[in-house]
């Protein structure tokens, strides 16, 4: 047999096989996760959140213990968020979605800022220190994101 129509008949083969598989239909197992914001660039944090979105819906809501650490220049974009309304939507969809939302205390404590302060926060998403909490989440078989 000549070397094109082994090669031809290999593609083929591959091609079939690639068609024929559905990644769409990929199902995951349960995930934990923590993505970590730490930067000030609205637009790349927008990004992370449509990253934290896709996430969700492709595991599954009810596959998917997902936690977000924000500390440093980030908080300000949480701070922004009392005042502008198209920060309060995406905040809200992705909580309704399942993100749980930590703040760091340090952070909190640079900016002089209480919890009660930012949109949509509690007292429960405050943590000591996002670094160490961000370790121990890990400890407890959390997959560290930074996008």
């Amino acid at each position: 047999m000549s070397l094109f129509i082994s090669r031809f008949i290999t593609a083929s083969f591959l091609l079939i096989c690639i068609t024929n598989t559905s990644f769409a239909d990929q199902t995951y197992a349960p995930q934990k996760v923590i993505y970590h914001i730490n930067y000030p660039e609205t637009s790349r944090i927008n990004a992370t959140f449509t990253n934290i979105s896709n996430h969700i819906a492709a595991v599954g809501e009810e596959n998917i213990d997902l936690k977000v650490m924000i500390h440093g220049a980030a908080l300000e974009y949480f701070l922004a968020a009392n005042e502008d309304e198209a920060k309060q939507v995406r905040l809200d969809t992705i909580q309704l979605e399942g993100a749980e939302l930590l703040f760091c205390g340090n952070t909190l404590d640079a900016y002089n800022v209480v919890i009660d302060n930012i949109y949509s926060a509690e007292k429960e998403n405050r943590v000591q220190a996002g670094l160490p909490a961000i370790v121990a989440l890990q400890q407890q078989g959390y997959i560290y994101v930074r996008p």
